[in-house]
């Protein structure tokens, strides 16, 4: 009996992680996910108090594992950073450094729900993340960000992650083509480095 719970459980999470990174968190109702998870709103209150809580359950756990990856990549560029030569040779052999890097982490659906996120109590959290990503950002391409660059690559990155995620169930063939974007993406921004 305990197992079918969790399955259950488990069920609603992944129903609801998938609807709200196709949909955006504040556009999905607790309704939806019922409906989509085969089982009643009674029952899903019955596993989280609120959408909330649901929401929280999802995030939490991808906060804390990216907010690591990004203090050790972090760590790694002070210690170590890239030239423009370097960039580009990373860029280009990326299918050979992506699961040993940093960037394994986002390849998630729920790095999308966070980056779309507009209102939550997590909204905090990420703002403080997007933050995080922009400096460093501006910080890899050596250059003010008056014109709000880093924003629009990180904007650009969330839809890249929605796109593939959406677009393909097997996580090695959206891993492949998010590399393709990635690569194409930031070779531009890697000619802006001096």
């Amino acid at each position: 009996m305990q197992v079918k719970k969790e399955e259950i459980r488990q069920t609603i999470i992944d129903v609801a992680t998938n609807e709200f990174m196709r949909m955006g968190y504040e556009n999905v109702s607790m309704r939806v996910i019922a409906y989509k998870a085969n089982t009643t709103i009674g029952n899903i209150y019955h596993y989280f108090k609120n959408k909330e809580v649901l929401l929280q359950t999802i995030l939490i756990p991808v906060f804390d594992n990216i907010e690591n990856l990004m203090k050790q990549h972090f760590e790694n560029e002070i210690k170590c950073p890239l030239t423009q030569k370097e960039a580009l040779y990373y860029a280009e052999h990326l299918e050979e450094f992506f699961d040993k890097s940093e960037l394994r982490g986002f390849l998630d659906k729920r790095i999308v729900i966070i980056l779309k996120l507009e209102s939550s109590s997590l909204l905090e959290r990420k703002e403080k993340f997007i933050e995080e990503l922009q400096e460093h950002l501006q910080q890899h391409i050596r250059m003010k960000d008056d014109a709000h660059y880093s924003k629009i690559v990180i904007d650009v990155l969330a839809d890249c992650l929605k796109h593939v995620l959406i677009e393909h169930d097997n996580i090695n063939d959206a891993k492949a083509e998010f590399i393709k974007l990635f690569r194409l993406f930031c070779t531009g921004f890697i000619g802006q480095m001096k």
